[in-house]
């Protein structure tokens, strides 16, 4: 796809120029959205459209082709492409007259994202949020890039429009030959008991040679995520290699211990910008916190670790005082990485003179030796992001922390409770009952076991709940395989025998929905050519929907072998579900 690299290296254009203040009776489909994300683009001069079949329909009637934008309230530079882009008067109108113009929230439409970002990574190595791609008017992708400034963004849409006015023939000939299915793999003729040995044998290597034995989690040189997938399936492994056990051990003390959870407020973030768990980005997502709540208890419990399972039930009181909906009695999706003045970071950073009015004299003298506040702050003007005290001062440190505690309400928050991650929750969530025997967990994870299958169960469920209880969006393959683990671990860790006939349903059903002679699809009803099945689907920052489901066609997993034996880290949820199938 030669006019994708094309595309991204323009860098200048007329258009570009100040953003022009709005009028504010200006409007356009997305004002008032129960998505956070979506409503803040509601008075943008671009005429917005939500992601349907009749965007397509219109597309083709106008022969426009079709741009989307990708993103979610958390995200930092999705503010600063509205702020740069969108709000601007003379780039709106060339989007209006050239596109028809969507805007999609990826926590919402995670489907169509996962299209959008996989064209990306695969014909520009490069994606991300805001994640922007191009469409032909029956929908094929040709163009993506992320965040641009105004005036690389200007140049970018001319270009395309120039490509496309003069050889649209061409566009969409390259375009569809792109997305067209591959051929049908063949099975992988291996007996079960071997394919997972071999996949344990794969995942240790490839693991041994990836670690990262300096800082924990994986080599990089940029941004370091947690891999919670990764790291439950190492920690499920029975007998893990002595050099293996060290690093798991050691990453997840690097983990709680550095700069990747918030010492203050609780939580984690979603990754940090270095590879040494130095410098957060400050948004934290309810998965992320979820996952990291489970492996905290089960590492807790198998290494007999204390500060383990206080992490887990820190990170729990987190989701609980942060993120709990009383309304709909679920957890919202995610807090912002921005505060309401549009500072990334500023909920989370101290100055010391902030320091200095909130703290005694012997609380700051701790912290001026431990933070080294004498040297300039690493956040330059915002400050430093906080550490516990230790030693000598450690009995200081639950009183600074209460004192320099965010209130809940003033941290911006993406209102919407996404099913899929409520059903991680609630693994989280029922694990603390099994492991410390408090009823606050029993209760909670009966309480929250109890919404979810009222909703999954429905003829339609919703991808989401608004803040009001207004059903967002339409449930997909995510959703009900995390809803599933996530009661069948319910259901097993606090022997509870409720939902049994609703379970033998909902398996019925996902199989129904979402299985189909070319593999598992992401959604009911795909409204893209390019939304195919997949045998197979890869973790990321949340395990893989097919790996959780899988052992419920293990024939599907016979088509997945090589991929799986190729890249094993990329699918170590993978190693459950063989050994799931094994037990069947």
């Amino acid at each position: 796809m030669v006019l994708l690299f094309a595309i991204g290296c323009i860098l200048g254009h007329p258009l570009s120029g100040e953003a022009s203040t709005l009028p504010p009776a200006q409007t356009n489909q997305l004002y008032q959205n129960p998505s956070p994300y979506l409503a803040m683009h509601g008075q943008d001069p671009v005429e917005w459209y939500l992601w349907s079949a009749a965007v397509l329909k219109k597309a083709q009637n106008e022969n426009k082709p079709i741009f989307i934008s990708s993103g979610y309230f958390s995200c930092h530079w999705c503010h600063v492409m509205q702020r740069e882009n969108y709000h601007n008067v003379k780039t709106a109108a060339y989007l209006n007259r050239h596109f028809i113009s969507v805007k999609i929230d990826r926590e919402l439409n995670p489907e169509l994202d996962k299209t959008l970002i996989e064209f990306a990574e695969k014909t520009t190595g490069q994606a991300g949020w805001p994640q922007h791609v191009i469409l032909t008017p029956e929908g094929y992708p040709f163009a993506s890039f992320i965040y641009l400034p105004n005036a690389v963004f200007n140049a970018t849409l001319q270009r395309v429009v120039e490509i496309w006015n003069k050889q649209p023939g061409k566009i969409r000939t390259l375009a569809k030959q792109f997305v067209e299915p591959a051929s049908h793999p063949h099975p992988f003729n291996v007996s079960r008991s071997m394919f997972l040995q071999q996949l344990l044998q794969q995942l240790l290597q490839q693991l041994e040679r990836a670690k990262d034995d300096l800082s924990g989690g994986l080599k990089t040189n940029a941004s370091k995520f947690p891999q919670a997938p990764l790291l439950q399936t190492a920690l499920s492994i029975e007998r893990l290699p002595h050099s293996i056990e060290e690093w798991l051990l050691f990453t997840l003390d690097q983990m709680q211990s550095q700069h990747l959870f918030d010492h203050i407020n609780g939580g984690f973030y979603r990754y940090t910008v270095d590879p040494e768990w130095q410098t957060p980005h400050f948004e934290k997502m309810a998965y992320t916190n979820a996952l990291l709540a489970d492996l905290y208890l089960q590492a807790g419990q198998r290494f007999n670790r204390p500060d383990y399972l206080q992490t887990a039930l820190t990170t729990l009181s987190y989701l609980q005082k942060h993120l709990y909906n009383p309304v709909t009695q679920l957890y919202q999706s995610s807090q912002s990485a921005i505060d309401a003045h549009s500072v990334e970071g500023g909920d989370y950073l101290w100055r010391k003179s902030r320091l200095q009015q909130a703290l005694t004299k012997q609380e700051f003298s701790a912290i001026d030796q431990a933070w080294s506040l004498s040297k300039p702050a690493p956040y330059d003007r915002l400050g430093w992001h906080p550490t516990p005290l230790t030693a000598k001062n450690s009995l200081l440190w639950p009183t600074i922390r209460a004192k320099l505690q965010t209130n809940p309400s003033q941290i911006p928050i993406d209102s919407k409770s996404i099913l899929g991650w409520n059903g991680l929750i609630l693994s989280a969530l029922s694990r603390a009952y099994a492991v410390l025997k408090d009823p606050i967990y029993l209760r909670q994870s009966n309480q929250l076991a109890k919404v979810l299958m009222h909703q999954i169960m429905q003829e339609h469920p919703p991808r989401a709940l608004s803040v009001d209880g207004l059903d967002m969006g339409e449930a997909n393959l995510q959703d009900y395989a995390f809803i599933y683990q996530g009661i069948t671990h319910w259901q097993k860790l606090t022997q509870q025998t409720t939902y049994q006939t609703d379970m033998s349903q909902l398996e019925k059903t996902i199989i129904q929905r979402f299985y189909t002679k070319s593999g598992w699809q992401y959604q009911y009803a795909p409204l893209l050519p390019g939304q195919q099945g997949e045998w197979l689907m890869a973790d990321n920052a949340i395990p893989s929907p097919t790996a959780i489901i899988s052992c419920l066609e293990p024939q599907s997993v016979q088509f997945a072998g090589k991929a799986l034996l190729g890249n094993p880290l990329s699918y170590a949820t993978y190693l459950k579900t063989l050994d799931c199938i094994e037990r069947r």
